[in-house]
């Protein structure tokens, strides 16, 4: 029997870190598309794909960098973006999954052994650090997808 994948659970890991602090993570695969039609299609419309991509957007709550920090800060993703060269980017369930919170040693990369996940590489083009009186800072993140986006089941159906 099927169960409800919850939101907390997916996570997006970039350069093997966990997003810091996240709320909300979406992950978009799109596909581009040629006019195709014809004499021959009637009044429709014919369309083909003609290429993909993705894209990966985060959204969290500021944290300042910590020395030995488990997981990736604001800090470290603006210097990611400055440098303007491929990501390495995972979307899926952390292999030690818990509803305990962050593990000492932070969370790990999915393995595919329970869950199938996504991997591929990706260009930081946007980012975001905000802050409103009385509230926390947040961080946005754009990851726009470079290259194929790679479905990893390893021990999950095949």
């Amino acid at each position: 029997m099927r169960k409800a994948l919850k939101g907390k659970d997916f996570m997006v890991f970039v350069g093997g870190k966990a997003i810091a602090l996240a709320t909300s993570h979406t992950l978009t695969l799109n596909a581009e598309t040629s006019d195709i039609s014809s004499k021959d299609s009637g009044m429709w419309s014919d369309s083909e794909i003609t290429g993909m991509n993705f894209e990966i957007s985060s959204e969290s709550i500021g944290s300042a960098k910590e020395e030995e920090a488990v997981d990736i800060s604001y800090e470290e993703l603006f210097d990611m973006m400055l440098a303007a060269e491929p990501v390495d980017v995972i979307c899926g369930i952390p292999k030690n999954q818990s509803n305990d919170g962050v593990p000492e040693t932070g969370w790990t990369v999915p393995d595919g052994s329970t869950q199938a996940y996504y991997k591929g590489k990706a260009l930081i083009t946007n980012l975001q650090l905000a802050g409103k009186s009385k509230e926390n800072s947040t961080i946005s993140g754009t990851f726009t997808g470079k290259g194929k986006l790679a479905k990893v089941t390893g021990g999950v159906g095949g």
